[in-house]
């Protein structure tokens, strides 16, 4: 595997390349690891995805730490850079102060942090959310750029803030104080491209309901996050076998029918098999062919 400082550094060149950058929302190491077999370039540690998968709403409810675990887990198994969801920071300043530590020490490749206010909102579910000053999300920007000790660990502005114009002039001063990316909190082409042309650095974001990735590749996206489709559809596969074994008490003929299903076997009971093998030949006493 490459060490976390390649990952950062791979995910910048990614950023700087010809083609949109995808990076499916995963809550756990297998899933994360289907991506990687997939073939696909990041990961994305989603905030949503990892309170809905513990069954909270997003609302700020999961702490740093319990965030961070989730970050160490995927970056010690998976061999792809991470962009890690940071909310708001956990608090002010001296939160994220924190936050960017441990979240660089946990592996992530690149934090996102935002401009609400503690404890956040899931304002894209309709709920109301408040806002932190301009003054006090470039302090956050500034503070998360001063904290970490790799230059090549992103932090990325996301402002959320309704008011369209406000938005804009957030994104100007947080790039200008530093920020390495902005957070494309627009869903229509237009307001998508005039926050890619404010920004003038890499963009993130989640994929429109609607819009192809190269659609929102041409609209200015640098990468696309995608949380929650991969547990949507597993819930979908799931809620299908369930149904079948309490109708006729068996689920052979529903994997039966599943075009991959022998693949996704060997896939699923295989992991850390090599690695085990590994440990015990090396370090448990196995005689070796030479000896």
């Amino acid at each position: 595997m490459a060490s976390v400082k390649e990952h950062r550094r791979h995910l910048k060149s990614l950023l700087s390349g010809s083609e949109i950058v995808v990076a499916p929302g995963c809550g756990d190491v297998v899933t994360a690891r289907l991506v990687q077999l997939a073939g696909l370039q990041a990961i994305h540690a989603s905030g949503s995805v990892a309170h809905r998968t513990s069954g909270y709403a997003d609302a700020g409810i999961l702490t740093m730490t319990e965030m961070t675990d989730r970050i160490a887990a995927l970056a010690d198994r998976v061999d792809l850079p991470i962009i890690a969801d940071a909310d708001t920071g956990f608090g002010g300043a001296v939160n994220v102060v924190r936050t960017v530590r441990e979240y660089e020490r946990a592996g992530a490749a690149a934090i996102h942090i935002e401009d609400q206010l503690t404890p956040k909102r899931p304002t894209h579910m309709g709920f109301s959310g408040s806002f932190i000053t301009r003054a006090e999300m470039v302090d956050k920007i500034r503070a998360a750029l001063d904290t970490r000790d790799d230059e090549n660990l992103l932090i990325i502005a996301r402002c959320d803030i309704d008011d369209w114009d406000e938005k804009l002039e957030r994104v100007a001063a947080c790039v200008e104080a530093g920020a390495d990316g902005a957070w494309l909190s627009a869903h229509g082409v237009e307001q998508i491209q005039m926050l890619s042309q404010t920004a003038g650095k890499p963009t993130f974001g989640v994929l429109p309901q609607g819009m192809t990735m190269r659609q929102y590749q041409d609209a200015g996206a640098s990468c696309a996050v995608i949380p929650g489709a991969l547990q949507i559809a597993a819930l979908c596969a799931q809620l299908s076998l369930l149904e079948e074994l309490k109708r006729t008490g068996s689920m052979e003929d529903y994997l039966g029918k599943l075009s991959s299903v022998k693949e996704m076997r060997q896939f699923y009971s295989q992991q850390g098999n090599d690695e085990l093998k590994h440990i015990e030949q090396e370090y448990g006493g196995v005689p070796t062919e030479t000896e």
